[in-house]
């Protein structure tokens, strides 16, 4: 009996050392597809929250566009967050609150103003109203943001390692998207 369990054991082990193998040397591919991943979940989610209750009233086309936009930033942000480690390695306090500053003041501005435009271009609509919803919900977006992702980003930077960075911004990326996809749907005031 113990020798089945040994045998079993043994064997657990060699599959998790070969799935940890597989997630360390494919990090771009598994952060790229979480992210797109996210990113349609959210939108389902807020559609959900706005009462489209059956799939057949859900806007598939809204969906496959946070898809889209999900699958370009996946790259992004595994890129940012490689960089970043690279240039202010550690997580001594000093360290960790440049990076949250670097992440608040550089990639969010970054990011929110590809997602407005990306989802604008990506609904077909003319270049003035891509700036002009950039313009009406980049603030409240930003603001918003600064309410969420410092503490998160804290937690990030001092005790997720490297390689579980961008998984780990994910998940709380899952809930963001949630809120992005109700201000880029929600209407814009009248002017």
């Amino acid at each position: 009996m113990s020798m089945q369990i040994t045998r079993l054991s043994l064997k657990h082990i060699q599959i998790l050392r070969k799935c940890k193998r597989f997630l360390t040397s494919n990090l771009l591919l598994i952060n790229t597809g979480t992210c797109c991943a996210l990113y349609t979940v959210g939108d389902l989610i807020e559609q959900r929250i706005e009462g489209h209750k059956s799939e057949k009233k859900l806007d598939w086309a809204r969906t496959a566009r946070m898809a889209i936009l999900g699958f370009c930033m996946g790259p992004v942000n595994h890129y940012w967050y490689v960089g970043l480690d690279r240039a202010l390695p550690g997580i001594a306090a000093k360290t960790v609150g440049k990076k949250v500053l670097a992440d608040q003041l550089l990639m969010a501005p970054f990011c929110y103003t590809i997602f407005y435009m990306g989802m604008t271009l990506l609904e077909g609509k003319k270049r003035q109203e891509m700036f002009t919803e950039l313009k009406v919900k980049f603030w409240p977006t930003y603001k918003m943001d600064w309410q969420v992702w410092p503490a998160a980003q804290v937690i990030n930077f001092y005790f997720v390692p490297p390689s579980l960075r961008v998984a780990y911004v994910n998940v709380v990326t899952l809930c963001w998207t949630v809120f992005l996809s109700y201000m880029k749907h929600k209407n814009m005031p009248k002017s």
